[in-house]
């Protein structure tokens, strides 16, 4: 029963006929409109109005970004894990609430929203292209079977099953093996700069990253298998117990999502396996458990400054320089964190270092420090 069903999302049926989160026939089972967005979530920010910023849905409202699924999977097995983190997450401080939330369900409930905004894309036709005899997808049909890792671990939860993962060569055991299919970081947000939003949402369907941030709590998740966490996470470690400006917090999020570009080709490669004694699907990644598949040879200043940028609304040529340094507003010279420069006080001391420049994108000052490092994400 569980090879079939991994045959089937790995076969990814149409969203007009199959729930995209357990697969299940609306011919056979009743079904629901649903908001991409919670409707409580919407509400929390008064997002009903406003438009996405995030490059698959530029232009649409929160509240016209639905898609169909079925009743069971809207009202029972993810709307229990709504009712859980509705409140957690819309009371007036959400990053400590959701310490009672284990990163699994962080995970689960934002792939949700990433996949439905992913099946969605890829059904919708992309205007640009509407007068070609072969019009293409919002998500294009060769990037849309990279996706589907995220699509069997929805099906998996949907299903009352487990999603794991493991390296290569770890299945003689997987029960010793097998961990979090996931990379997943919580940072808490410092909200004491009233000209930035309450909330963001930053996705991006090539490596498989999304970042949240809503309050002040941030939450940045890697469907990968755990390979950030296992080989990059001490490089984002500086930055524990400290409160990131909302600048900053997208600035992590382009890094980590950057750091899935340079991987080992066998890295982003799976083979899915279906376990009964664990009762879950296995995802077996291609690569060796010690081996680090993040690649220096991989590395691209220019692409990394390019995604900094983006997520940071900036200009590409203010993030690297001509010297080949990379400007960051994460930490100082010394690598220590550097709290982003909010109140009056704060400007004018930065202003006044001599080896702090201060400069402003979006109408906003951004402190950073003046020589970044050059290679990739490094603090």
């Amino acid at each position: 029963m569980s090879l079939r069903m991994i045959r089937d999302v790995l076969k990814a049926r149409e969203v007009l006929t199959h729930c995209s989160l357990c697969g299940r026939a609306f011919a056979r089972f009743p079904s629901d409109e649903e908001h991409i967005f919670p409707r409580w979530l919407q509400h929390h920010h008064e997002l009903w109005n406003r438009k996405l910023n995030i490059p698959n849905f530029l232009g649409k409202r929160y509240k016209t970004v639905k898609i169909t699924i079925c009743q069971r999977c809207n009202g029972t097995t993810f709307g229990a894990l709504e009712t859980r983190l509705a409140p957690l997450l819309t009371n007036g401080d959400p990053f400590t609430s959701i310490v009672t939330v284990c990163d699994a369900e962080l995970a689960v409930w934002l792939g949700k929203i990433f996949w439905l905004l992913i099946r969605k894309s890829h059904s919708v036709i992309d205007y640009r292209t509407r007068g070609l005899p072969k019009p293409g997808r919002i998500i294009p049909d060769e990037l849309f079977p990279g996706t589907l890792y995220l699509g069997m671990m929805q099906r998996a939860f949907a299903t009352g099953k487990g999603f794991e993962s493991c390296f290569n060569n770890d299945l003689l055991i997987p029960e010793l093996f097998c961990g979090a299919p996931f990379s997943l970081y919580r940072f808490r947000i410092d909200t004491r700069d009233n000209r930035f939003e309450a909330f963001d949402f930053m996705d991006n369907p090539a490596t498989l990253g999304v970042a949240f941030r809503s309050d002040n709590l941030g939450i940045i998740c890697i469907f990968d298998g755990g390979l950030h966490r296992r080989f990059r996470q001490h490089w984002y470690e500086f930055l524990a117990g400290h409160a990131l400006h909302p600048l900053q917090f997208a600035e992590v999020a382009a890094r980590i999502i950057y750091d899935q570009t340079v991987l080992h080709e066998d890295a982003t490669r799976v083979t899915y396996y279906w376990n009964k004694a664990l009762n879950a699907i296995v995802s077996q990644m291609h690569t060796p458990r010690y081996f680090n598949p993040y690649l220096e040879v991989h590395h691209d200043p220019k692409r990394q400054a390019d995604l900094i940028a983006r997520f940071t609304f900036n200009d590409p040529s203010w993030i690297l320089r001509p010297d080949g340094s990379m400007v960051t507003c994460l930490h100082d010279l010394n690598g220590d964190f550097l709290r982003f420069a909010v109140t009056d006080e704060e400007l004018a001391a930065a202003r006044a270092d001599p080896n702090q420049i201060v400069f402003g994108p979006m109408n906003s000052d951004w402190r950073v420090s003046e020589h970044g490092p050059s290679s990739s994400g490094s603090a």
